[in-house]
């Protein structure tokens, strides 16, 4: 065997050797892939099912606040015959603002135009009572709680329309 024989079979051999080895690498490398696909799919699963339970919980607890704060439901829960007109005011514009506090967090979990609506709805709730008590100073507690809980509340409505479409969608 000469020189040049020994020359190409070694040549070949390197040139056999690097493609199986370039074909293994990137054999690897689809697996790693699929297998960070499968993992980042596994991942959504996991949050999929851990947000879901939330998000139908903050859907609850929203259309519950919004119920709250309907007058028939406000004034029933807050009226007190012997209490006096400021206190009653009070008393109804902080229930509603706390209420709306204790549910601050359930904002994460509803779009921006839904929570948009239910501020607008609380906003719109605390209007109307200042309205109602400055448009009837004179007026015995007694008529204004009547005037109250026969009050409309479009923007509740939308709300609470809004909270059920997002729910639906899920």
């Amino acid at each position: 065997m000469n020189w040049l024989n020994v020359i190409s079979i070694l040549g070949l051999i390197g040139l056999l050797s690097w493609t199986f080895y370039y074909v293994w690498k990137n054999e690897k490398k689809q697996v790693n892939n699929n297998d960070s696909r499968n993992h980042h799919d596994d991942i959504k699963t996991v949050s999929y099912k851990l947000i879901v339970p939330l998000r139908i919980q903050a859907y609850e607890r929203l259309l519950l606040y919004i119920e709250r704060i309907q007058f028939p439901v406000l004034v029933k829960r807050v009226f007190i015959p012997t209490m006096t007109k400021n206190d009653f005011q009070f008393s109804l514009l902080q229930n509603v603002q706390d209420e709306f506090e204790h549910n601050l967090a359930q904002r994460l979990y509803v779009s921006e135009e839904t929570w948009h609506l239910i501020s607008l709805a609380k906003e719109e709730v605390m209007q109307n009572i200042n309205a109602v008590f400055n448009d009837n100073p004179d007026a015995e507690l007694s008529l204004i709680a009547q005037k109250l809980a026969s009050f409309d509340n479009p923007m509740v409505e939308k709300a609470v329309r809004s909270i059920k479409c997002e729910f639906n969608s899920l």
